[in-house]
């Protein structure tokens, strides 16, 4: 089996978002052949990017937005889109109160690179309860397993 590079985009928050990312991590680990790397995007390049198997891009909820450090990392990724087509995906947001909308803005641009979106997406609001942290271990599994089965596939 081959093993899988993982990489999940977060950003510096209330580390919310940080425990979300590593119940994914925690997730992906879970499945026998994968590893997941939990990187800030801070210090992500867009080589991180095109080097992985798969990616989860989780954002704090600003303004019902995703955090302007995400949106620059989409923007300067913009020239490599046709290097990450077909990658599984998956998106999670955490923030102060309800709200939808961070989520969709990170799965347009999961659209906009032609990401494939392999799981839905979690939003939580405040302390992520142990039942969301295991939903996002759960969409860990998923994002692994959809990696592992792309790259079992036979090419054209």
């Amino acid at each position: 089996m081959k093993w899988l590079k993982y990489w999940f985009c977060i950003i510096p928050g209330l580390g919310r978002t940080e425990a979300l990312a590593r119940s994914i991590a925690e997730g992906v680990e879970s499945v026998e052949g994968a590893s997941a790397k939990v990187k800030r995007v801070d210090f992500a390049t867009v080589n991180d990017f095109i080097s992985c198997d798969a990616v989860a891009f989780g954002s704090p909820n600003y303004f019902s937005y995703m955090a302007g450090l995400m949106k620059d990392f989409f923007d300067k990724s913009l020239s490599i889109r046709e290097k990450v087509t077909g990658k599984p995906s998956a998106a999670f947001t955490s923030g102060g109160g309800a709200s939808d909308s961070a989520l969709l803005s990170l799965e347009r641009m999961i659209s906009s690179f032609r990401l494939e979106k392999a799981a839905n997406g979690v939003i939580t609001q405040g302390e992520p309860s142990e039942e969301k942290l295991g939903v996002c271990r759960r969409l860990g599994e998923t994002l692994a397993k959809r990696a592992l089965e792309r790259s079992e596939a036979p090419k054209d």
